[in-house]
C-alpha cells in the first residue's frame, strides 16, 4: 500500500458559522474518529486535500493524518462531502483504525488485459461490481486488486472467487457474485 499523508491543524470550534470562516480562509472542516479516541475537530489545507484526493484517484482511500499532536495516525477517509455547484470541498470524515485492528472496506477492482472475447468475438466488457469487500489489518490493505480477465469469452463471467489470492486479505463478498462480465 502506497501511504499518501495529509498536514491537519486542530480547532477548536465547530458549527457552521466557523466552518464558513474556515472555508473562506482556504481551509476545509474534518472530523477524525475511532473506537479508542473521542471525535477530533481538525482543519485541512483546500488546496492540499484536492491534490491529495487526486492522487488516491480511484484507488483505496488510505492515508496517514499528522495532526498538530504530531504524531501519523493511519485512517481512512469514509466520506468527503462537496458543494453542490461551486468546486470545493466542504467536509471530511476521517476514520482512525489501529495497526491491529481488523478492518471492513471496499477495495476497487481493475481488470488486467484485453478478454479473449473483446479482442476475438467483437464483444465488450461491463463492470458488475467497481469494488469488493474485504477484512484486513491496515498494512494489508491493497490500494487496489487487479483481475485477470484474459481468458474470458463472450458470455463468460469473472466471480468473486475467481479474485487473486492475497496474504492477509479476506473476501466478504459471496464467491458467485460477478465482478466483470463480456458481453455482445
Amino acid at each position: 500500500m502506497n501511504t499518501l499523508t495529509i498536514n491537519a491543524s486542530n480547532r477548536d470550534q465547530a458549527g457552521s458559522a466557523s466552518s464558513g470562516r474556515l472555508r473562506a480562509e482556504g481551509r476545509v472542516p474534518a472530523v477524525v474518529y475511532g473506537k479508542s479516541k473521542a471525535p477530533q475537530n481538525l482543519s485541512l489545507d483546500a488546496r492540499e486535500l484536492r491534490i491529495l484526493l487526486r492522487t488516491i484517484g480511484n484507488n483505496t482511500p488510505v492515508v496517514q493524518l499528522k495532526a498538530d499532536d504530531g504524531e501519523p495516525r493511519t485512517s481512512i477517509i469514509k466520506e468527503v462531502q462537496r458543494h453542490p455547484i461551486k468546486d470545493s470541498y466542504t467536509h471530511v470524515d476521517f476514520q482512525e483504525v489501529g495497526a491491529d485492528e481488523l478492518i471492513v472496506l471496499e477495495i476497487p477492482v481493475h481488470p488486467i488485459g484485453e478478454a479473449d472475447g473483446v479482442k476475438n468475438e467483437s464483444g465488450t466488457i461491463e463492470t458488475v461490481s467497481h469494488t469488493v469487500s474485504v477484512r484486513c489489518l491496515p498494512k494489508n490493505i491493497p490500494a487496489s486488486i487487479d483481475a485477470d480477465v484474459s481468458a474470458l469469452k463472450v458470455g463468460d463471467s469473472f466471480h468473486v472467487s475467481q479474485l487473486p489470492e492475497m496474504d492477509g486479505i479476506e473476501y466478504l463478498d459471496a464467491p458467485e457474485q460477478p465482478v466483470f462480465a463480456v458481453v455482445k
